[in-house]
């Protein structure tokens, strides 16, 4: 109030230093008689209680407001540590539930959950693709086993499950000497894990088109084409309701210490199908280069389509080349073949694999002969399994037997006899 000349503060008990700047240097001491308490410069010196409580009741509103201010903040900090507990309570309590594994057996196994559970390590991962992680695993008992973990959509009981379990306790009751054995699965709400029979010598994929490809001799290569016939006629025929595999081939056969062929993944392409995973349309409806022409325009696999698949496994073992990528932009194996050969069977030795060093030229006709039957264009000119079983054992030989189901017997590839004549010399 810059014109206030004159007010009058006599006989108030007031106390305290007058302040002796702004407008009070205009004020005397008649304005402050009645107040011995009061000091200042034409009032008196103060003495130091006075200064000194002059000064407190100067401070003392600023302190009070700290300490409101410091209250208010410990309560909302206690407000908010409070609701963080409850919520981290919660999220433990459902993560405790989410870690409750259950193991299901398909036949007497000697290890747990925590056993599977001690797999799952970087350094032990053999293999990654659309249907999840392999990982290899010791058990106490020193038993090997693979591990596959599954995308994190195939939960048990989840919305999403469309009968996985019941799917999953089908296909642990198969039980066939070509087809990997599932021992048994670890689950819980967010993860499965799949425990099958390992498999030392990998897939046929890895070793037909590895470094180790040449050391596949024919007769070894013909063993595996009917062994892993033999496994998929038994999905397709003698199982109830029959199994689809949906995603046939070479890395899905595996090969065990004796190279004896395993027919692996099968069924799982359906579980993918069925939770909506898409992140990897090979694992869902075939992998590129194996993948039926009527997939094209119907969008459905059938048993017919897995004979197609198995065509071109069998034209890799004669060919020892992959599928796709080496014959040119959109050209596939099944393509290149036909305009090598003119699809006749005396053309095939125009394609043989360069790596093998001798083979009998009628079994390698007969092996693809079948193969062009299987990876027909229209799906009803292929055979069925049980079909190529019989045609593949049936070789061009006087002295063989020809079979009449799925489990016919395997014919000798080579001749005890006699080796078979080397290509170069025919």
């Amino acid at each position: 109030m810059q014109s206030l000349t004159a007010i009058d503060f006599s006989y108030n008990n007031l106390s305290g230093l007058v302040p002796g700047t702004g407008q009070f240097s205009y004020f005397n001491a008649s304005s402050f008689v009645g107040n011995p308490d009061l000091c200042g410069p034409y009032l008196g010196p103060c003495s130091s209680a006075i200064e000194g409580a002059g000064s407190t009741h100067t401070r003392g509103p600023l302190s009070a407001s700290f300490k409101l201010l410091l209250v208010t903040g410990l309560l909302i900090c206690s407000i908010a540590f409070a609701v963080a507990a409850i919520i981290k309570a919660r999220s433990l309590k459902k993560a405790s539930e989410a870690r409750a594994w259950k193991l299901t057996a398909f036949q007497r196994l000697e290890f747990t959950c925590d056993d599977v559970l001690d797999c799952l390590k970087e350094e032990n991962i053999i293999g990654k693709g659309g249907a999840g992680v392999v990982y290899k695993g010791v058990m106490p008992n020193g038993e090997q086993v693979a591990v596959k973990r599954l995308p994190a959509a195939m939960s048990w009981g989840s919305s999403r499950d469309h009968g996985f379990s019941a799917e999953i306790q089908t296909l642990g009751r198969i039980r066939h000497r070509h087809i990997v054995r599932l021992l048994g699965f670890c689950s819980n709400h967010e993860t499965n894990l799949l425990v099958y029979e390992y498999m030392p010598n990998g897939s046929l994929g890895e070793v037909l088109h590895g470094k180790k490809g040449g050391h596949l001799l024919w007769h070894t290569r013909y063993k595996i084409a009917v062994e892993a016939a033999k496994g998929l006629c038994y999905l397709h025929h003698d199982c109830s309701p029959l199994i689809l595999h949906r995603d046939v081939k070479s890395n899905n056969i595996l090969l065990d210490s004796d190279l004896e062929a395993h027919v692996a993944d099968f069924g799982l392409a359906k579980f993918l199908q069925d939770s909506g995973t898409s992140e990897c349309m090979s694992a869902i409806a075939g992998s590129y280069g194996y993948i039926a022409p009527e997939y094209a325009y119907t969008l459905k696999v059938d048993e017919k389509s897995d004979v197609y698949s198995f065509g071109v496994v069998l034209l890799e073992l004669v060919t020892g080349r992959k599928p796709v990528g080496e014959f040119g932009d959109g050209v596939d194996i099944v393509q290149w073949v036909r305009r090598m050969t003119d699809s006749s069977k005396e053309g095939v030795l125009k394609i043989l694999d360069p790596r093998l060093p001798t083979v009998p030229p009628d079994e390698v006709m007969h092996v693809f002969y079948v193969a062009m039957l299987c990876v027909e264009e229209q799906s009803v000119g292929r055979p069925t399994m049980r079909e190529v079983v019989q045609i593949l054992t049936d070789l061009p030989r006087p002295a063989t037997t020809q079979g009449d189901d799925c489990e016919a017997p395997i014919r000798e590839a080579q001749s005890s006899s006699s080796p078979p004549p080397d290509l170069l010399s025919i």
